[in-house]
């Protein structure tokens, strides 16, 4: 009796131990099988994650407006969440390098070491978690500026960083009403210099230029920036999935970095803290 007992067993074990292999192989397939919902996207590419980091917080406000509100780090962080909603929408994996007010320096800590060891942070998560891409979102303060405008920054020892700021930036000089900025060099800056993704700096706005101060605030505007800025993602992802086939992908997102362009930036280099 106990011989047949673990014979009628036995296929039930194999069916349940099918059943756990068959499930966790839909659990690492699930989310290319979000993002092949996608126009323009083959069934076979994997949705890349996207870093959305809303620039300052916690200890460092940014630019404020005068009177000191609103305050750079709050603007960033509204727009921000909009952008990573957007992103999934649009089928992407976004992440969010904060989600609060809050900075990633070492208790007391202040000035450029402090400003160092908190991007060095947001850099270490998006790497963390194999980001494709990074967008920092910040709100511009240049008092020469006459005109405002949304910006996008790029490090032109990146290719793919200069393509991704292009198509960001053609996005949102289609919003209504948008002053037609350009995209720049953004090589002095300390986030893009050690990035090892396709990553670039948007500044939505000027926060001292009172008409852009004005849409700034205003959520629909919010929505405009995060909506160009997913739609210039997207087109750019959609670029590669037309370039590369499928045994390249599962190289290009396994590791960091993996077929972008990956520089490095001597010690003597001058740092420039994002204001």
């Amino acid at each position: 009796m106990k011989t047949g007992f673990f014979v009628i067993l036995l296929p039930w074990r194999k069916v349940l131990a099918s059943a756990a292999l068959a499930a966790a192989c839909l659990l690492l397939l699930w989310p290319a099988a979000r993002f092949s919902a996608v126009p323009g996207i083959p069934s076979w590419w994997t949705a890349p994650v996207v870093a959305v980091d809303p620039g300052h917080g916690g200890y460092d406000p940014g630019v404020s407006a005068p009177g000191g509100t609103p305050a750079e780090k709050d603007i960033t962080l509204q727009i921000g969440k909009r952008l990573a909603r957007a992103l999934e929408r649009r089928g992407f994996r976004a992440i969010l390098t904060r989600t609060d007010d809050r900075d990633y320096a070492l208790p007391g800590q202040r000035g450029r070491e402090a400003k160092r060891q908190d991007l060095d942070a947001r850099i270490a998560l998006a790497e963390a978690h194999a980001a494709a891409a990074f967008v920092s979102i910040h709100c511009n303060s240049s008092p020469a500026a006459s005109r405002g405008g949304a910006e996008t920054f790029y490090n032109p020892s990146s290719a793919e960083s200069v393509r991704l700021a292009a198509r960001i930036q053609d996005r949102l000089r289609r919003i209504p009403g948008m002053s037609p900025r350009e995209a720049h060099d953004g090589s002095q800056y300390y986030l893009l210099q050690r990035l090892r993704m396709p990553a670039v700096i948007v500044e939505a706005g000027y926060l001292k230029i009172p008409a852009d101060r004005q849409k700034l605030l205003d959520p629909g505007y919010q929505q405009e920036v995060a909506d160009a800025v997913a739609e210039g993602i997207a087109e750019f992802f959609r670029e590669d999935s037309g370039r590369l086939n499928a045994p390249d992908l599962h190289q290009l997102w396994a590791l960091p970095g993996g077929s972008f362009r990956i520089f490095s930036t001597p010690s003597s280099s001058p740092l420039r803290a994002l204001m």
